[in-house]
């Protein structure tokens, strides 16, 4: 193991230090071969609803030991393994420690904001419909029949397009896995508006450059188009039929769309920076590691925090951190079966309350449109309802199998949804108390949002994809500049835009609904967390390398 590396290291079977509920996917070797755990320890049937007197009898598990059990995505193809393993040899097993390797630009240039047509995908021959054997499929519970009329085709993960360096493979032939160097990864190119292929505007130069990775064969249909850049977002029908999006000509123009972003400070938090939230007004910044949450001031980054709550255990990440709407009161979770809840407005902040559950821990925390109600992901499953009034358990969304990971809700505040470890997104109806629908993919949901002028909902997965479902309809959208697990996602206030974020270091930011870049941030180690301000002028970042990076947005 390299000398200098940050001291987090994982064993096989071990409890990740960073705490993640991804933490294997993130940060060490996944084991794709283990089983679910026994049946005393599943969960009751899915789409169930308890309340606190309910007899939940549930064995809640460790995250150490679910790591051991939890069933993970299906095998890769030897083509996409020998990619993965080129690119992540030797540094698989601990987080990059900013001082060993040399930092990357904080904002490199643009990324490419055309949806190139050269990325040649391979002829699919669709397997009969299953409701789990491909990339994602809806469902629905009794009660919502009508959503459950028109399945969708699963897409296979083999045959999708992906950003990697490897192209796509044939059904016969799979292509050898190319291995991209520094200078030939995506030819980043300066802002402009493009035309409906998004081919306007790209230099002769990087189109040489680029050539020689396109490959060679692919149907008639995607025919490569001189000069273009491999397709990085893809419409995906009721059918399971996959096309590049032709871009709008005014995809990256018009008002409340950001022409790139400017970093303008870093806060040194001294943890693995595991959640982030901005204050409304946007003054404040929370970061969140282990065993505390530290306050700065946005407008004075460089000296040291205003603040330091501590929470939790000292060994213990904190997960979520969330600001009640008139920002006087948070709501810290994480790796403890307690929710912390923190008066601001005392002269010194003051833990005026805490929320205990049974299970272990909590990754992540939504809080309704009132400030009423807190919701948490719980790490067996659940998804806790909680009174903040009279600081209370009300009720129990039963269904996820595996963890719940992450959590979002409707800005009208009826309805809630929930990505987990189990491959799933649910959506629930709050009013009713109830699982409204089901989408089931071929890979664990590691973050998700939707957007706040509704219809859209973006998913980030342990297989690098992003996924932009409709709300209602069977169409969606599938986005590939990731390289890694995608590990947090968040849309911005005006509904225009979202970022991700991913262990392979990258901050992307898409155009809603159908994925064409904005701008890409190369940050100098895995970014795991996020926020925009309400105002939608600033992003930050939490990341593996023990900091917070504040991003201006610039219009």
């Amino acid at each position: 193991m390299p000398v200098g590396k940050a001291a987090l290291v994982h064993s096989w079977g071990g409890r990740a230090e960073c705490g993640h509920p991804y933490a294997k996917s993130v940060f060490a070797r996944s084991s794709k071969c283990c089983g679910r755990p026994p049946p005393s320890a599943r969960p009751p049937p899915e789409g169930a609803m308890t309340t606190p007197g309910a007899n939940h009898a549930r064995n809640s598990i460790s995250p150490g030991e679910r790591e051991k059990y939890r069933t993970r995505s299906p095998a890769e193809p030897d083509h996409k393994k020998l990619k993965k393993e080129e690119k992540d040899m030797g540094h698989e097993l601990v987080v990059d420690d900013a001082s060993e390797e040399p930092t990357s630009p904080h904002n490199g240039a643009p990324s490419p904001r055309e949806n190139g047509l050269d990325k040649l995908q391979p002829k699919k021959e669709h397997p009969p419909h299953s409701p789990r054997s491909g990339t994602s499929s809806n469902a629905s519970t009794p009660s919502a029949k009508k959503l459950d009329e028109k399945p969708s085709t699963p897409i296979s993960k083999p045959v999708t397009p992906t950003s990697g360096a490897s192209g796509a493979g044939s059904a016969g032939a799979p292509l050898k896995a190319a291995v991209k160097p520094p200078a030939l990864q995506y030819p980043y190119l300066g802002n402009g508006a493009h035309d409906a292929y998004g081919l306007a505007g790209y230099s002769a130069r990087a189109a040489l450059a680029y050539e020689p990775l396109r490959p060679p064969i692919g149907p008639a249909s995607l025919t490569p188009i001189p000069g273009g850049k491999p397709a990085y977002s893809f419409h995906v029908s009721a059918e399971g039929q996959m096309q590049p999006v032709p871009f709008p000509p005014d995809a990256l123009m018009g008002p409340g769309i950001p022409r790139h972003a400017r970093q303008v400070s870093a806060l040194a938090h001294g943890e693995v920076v595991c959640a982030v939230t901005v204050s409304s007004p946007t003054k404040y910044v929370y970061t969140g590691g282990k065993g505390c949450v530290k306050v700065w001031d946005i407008s004075q980054p460089s000296k040291a925090p205003v603040s330091q709550l501590d929470c939790l255990q000292r060994d213990n990440y904190i997960r979520s951190v969330k600001l009640l709407p008139d920002g006087r009161t948070l709501i810290v979770g994480g790796e403890a079966s307690n929710l912390s809840i923190w008066d601001l407005a005392s002269p010194t902040p003051r833990i005026k309350a805490e929320l205990t559950s049974s299970a272990p821990a909590c990754y992540a925390l939504a809080i309704s449109p009132d400030s009423k109600v807190c919701f948490s992901c719980c790490s067996d499953g659940n998804i806790a309802v909680w009174d903040l009034h009279n600081q209370t358990l009300v009720r129990q969304f039963q269904g996820h199998t595996d963890g719940a990971s992450c959590i979002d809700i409707s800005a009208d505040g009826t309805k809630l949804w929930t990505g987990g470890l189990d491959n799933t997104v649910r959506s629930w109806d709050l009013r009713e108390g109830r699982q409204l629908q089901q989408h089931d993919f071929s890979s664990q949901i590691f973050s998700l949002g939707y957007c706040p002028t509704g219809e859209w909902l973006a998913v980030g997965m342990e297989n690098s994809n992003v996924e932009v479902l409709h709300a209602v309809k069977p169409d969606k959208y599938q986005l590939h500049l990731h390289e890694s697990c995608v590990l947090s996602l968040r849309f911005a206030s005006c509904g225009k835009w979202f970022v991700s974020t991913g262990k392979d270091n990258l901050l992307n930011a898409w155009r809603t609904p159908y994925g064409a870049s904005i701008f890409q941030s190369k940050e100098s180690s895995s970014v795991l967390s996020c926020d925009i301000s309400s105002d939608d002028k600033y992003i930050v970042t939490g990341s593996g390398d023990k900091k917070a990076t504040v991003y201006e947005v610039i219009y």
